[in-house]
């Protein structure tokens, strides 16, 4: 009979792991919101993700938004599918290529965003107010640079991290 390995001190603990730690903050603060979003709108976490999007990039396109989005092209697909069901957003064919359609917010799918950014900004508020100014200045400024690194290590892969190259 096997003997479960004992617990070691040394590598990864998933408890203390930088991105683990920042997935558990944005997961517990997002329950509520998609709790929020999903009761009240029907909206899926896709389709508010991209109705985030077009709030702010008006017209577009499929690939743009699942850049934004972190999103494959089929859950773009149908997230703009339920918010154009939704009447939250039309979707135009593009000027010069059909598959490069806009996609914009409409007044209904503003109403919504509005009242579910609201919820998004209590909860910022609420986050914040437990750091001081100054924290708030370093929590911005690390979070800068965390993103930019992790956009590298993204882009260089597994295999780059393991072999030890750096950009």
């Amino acid at each position: 009979m096997k003997q479960p390995a004992p617990a070691s001190d040394d590598g990864l603990k998933l408890s203390a792991w930088l991105p683990y730690r920042l997935f558990l903050v944005a997961a517990q603060v997002a329950r509520p919101l998609e709790s929020f979003y999903g009761e009240t709108f029907g909206l899926s976490q896709a389709s508010w993700r991209i109705l985030a999007v077009i709030a702010e990039r008006d017209a577009a396109n499929a690939s743009e938004i699942g850049r934004a989005c972190a999103l494959d092209p089929f859950a773009v697909s149908r997230g703009i599918g339920q918010l154009v069901e939704l009447g939250f957003a039309l979707r135009r064919p593009g000027k010069t290529d059909r598959r490069f359609a806009a996609v914009s917010i409409t007044r209904s799918g503003r109403a919504a965003f509005n009242r579910i950014a609201a919820l998004g900004s209590a909860i910022e508020a609420r986050l914040l107010g437990r750091l001081s100014p100054g924290e708030r200045t370093m929590l911005d400024s690390a979070l800068t640079r965390l993103e930019a690194e992790s956009a590298r290590i993204d882009a260089g892969g597994w295999r780059a991290l393991l072999n030890g190259d750096t950009p």
